[in-house]
C-alpha cells in the first residue's frame, strides 16, 4: 500500500544526501496529509536536538560549544552518552562527556547519535501511561532492528550504514504515537498481537485505515529527514512496493523480520523463514549469509551495553 508525501518536499540532513523528491500521486495511494489528520498529534524533534544538529554543520563550532548546548537537556545528554558507550561503537574506554565523544567519533557520527537519541525520546515517552512493558518491548525490537540494519547495509554495500541504522531504529516509531493517541483501541491491538492472533500492521489497517508505518513516515517528514527515510519506514512491511528507494526499504523491512524471528519484541515467530522474504531475495542474501548475520546480532545484543537503557 502506497502513499504520497504532503507538501512540496522535505529538508535534507547535512552530509546525508542530495535533495530528493517524493513519488508522484498515484491512484489508490494514501496521502500523508490525510493520514496526519487522522493520526493525531505528532512529536516534534526536541528543540535542543534541532539546535545541536544545526551546530554540527558549522565548521566553526567546537566540541565544547556543542556540549554547552546539549547538556542543557540532561535526558538528551544521558541518551547520547549511552549510545556512544554502547557495544555498537566498541570504544576502549568510557566516554563521559559530549565533547569527548566528538573528539573520539567526529561530528558526522555525533550527528547520527543526536538523531538516534531523539528517536529514543519518542520511543520512551511516546507511549501511554501504564504500558511500561510495551514500551520496553518496543524499544528492544527497535534497537535490535537498528543493529541488524547497520549490518545488512554493510553486507549489501549500501552507501550509508548510518542511514540504515536510523531507519531501523525509527521503523516502529509510529506505534507509541498510536498508543498515546488511541490508548483504548491500541491496548486491544497490543493484546491481540502479544497473543499471536495477528500482526500490528494488519490490525492497525483494520482499526484506523493506516498503520504505524505510515505514521512513522509522517514523523520522518516532520523531522525533515530525506524522503528515502519516509519511504523506507512507510514501506517496511512491503518494501518492494517502494517506488524509489528499494534497497533501504528492504534493509529496514528485513531487519524488522529478523527481530520477529529472533523473538525480540511483541511479535515472536521463531519459525519465520527470513531467507524466503522478498526483501532477502532483492538484497541477494543467501541463507548462510543471513544465519551468519543473525548469529552476529545475537552476540551483539547479549552484551548488556548493546541496548542502551531507556
Amino acid at each position: 500500500m502506497g502513499w504520497t508525501q504532503a507538501g512540496s518536499g522535505v529538508g535534507e540532513i547535512e552530509n546525508m544526501a542530495e535533495p530528493t523528491t517524493s513519488p508522484a500521486n498515484t491512484q489508490g495511494s494514501l496521502n500523508l496529509q490525510l493520514i496526519a489528520a487522522k493520526a493525531g498529534d505528532l512529536p516534534p524533534m526536541p528543540v535542543l536536538a534541532v539546535q545541536a544538529l544545526q551546530m554540527t554543520k558549522d565548521p566553526k563550532v567546537s566540541a565544547r560549544d556543542l556540549q554547552s548546548v546539549i547538556t542543557r537537556d540532561q535526558a538528551l545528554t544521558a541518551r547520547i552518552l549511552r549510545i556512544v558507550n554502547s557495544a555498537m561503537f566498541a570504544l576502549r574506554g568510557e566516554v563521559a562527556t559530549v565533547s569527548h565523544a566528538v573528539a573520539v567519533l567526529g561530528m558526522d557520527a555525533i550527528r547520527s547519535i543526536i538523531m538516534s537519541a531523539s528517536v529514543q525520546q519518542v520511543l520512551q515517552k511516546g507511549g501511554a501511561k501504564g504500558h511500561d512493558l510495551g514500551t520496553r518491548l518496543l524499544f528492544d525490537h527497535s534497537w535490535g532492528a537498528a543493529t541488524v540494519a547497520r549490518m545488512l547495509a554493510e553486507h549489501t554495500r549500501y552507501l550509508n550504514a548510518e542511514e540504515a541504522f536510523l531507519c531501523g531504529l525509527m521503523h516502529d516509531i509510529g506505534k507509541p504515537i498510536l498508543m498515546r493517541n488511541f490508548p483504548d483501541r491500541y491496548a486491544q491491538i497490543m493484546a491481540d498481537v502479544y497473543a499471536g492472533r495477528a500482526g500490528f500492521h494488519a490490525l492497525e489497517l483494520q482499526a484506523f485505515g493506516f498503520s504505524h508505518a505510515h505514521v512513522g513516515a509522517l514523523v520522518a517528514e516532520r523531522w525533515n529527514f530525506p524522503w528515502r527515510f519516509s519511504e523506507a519506514i512507510g514501506f517496511h512491511h512491503d518494501p518492494l512496493s517502494a517506488s524509489e528507494h528499494l534497497h533501504l526499504a528492504c534493509i529496514t523491512g528485513l531487519s524488522s523480520s529478523i527481530m520477529v524471528q529472533m523473538e525480540i519484541g511483541f511479535e515472536k515467530k521463531k519459525d519465520l523463514d527470513v531467507a524466503a522474504e522478498p526483501a532477502a531475495e532483492f538484497l541477494k542474501l543467501t541463507r548462510q549469509a543471513l544465519d551468519e548475520i543473525i548469529d552476529k546480532v545475537r552476540r551483539s545484543l547479549t552484551d548488556t551495553a548493546s541496548s542502551p537503557r531507556l
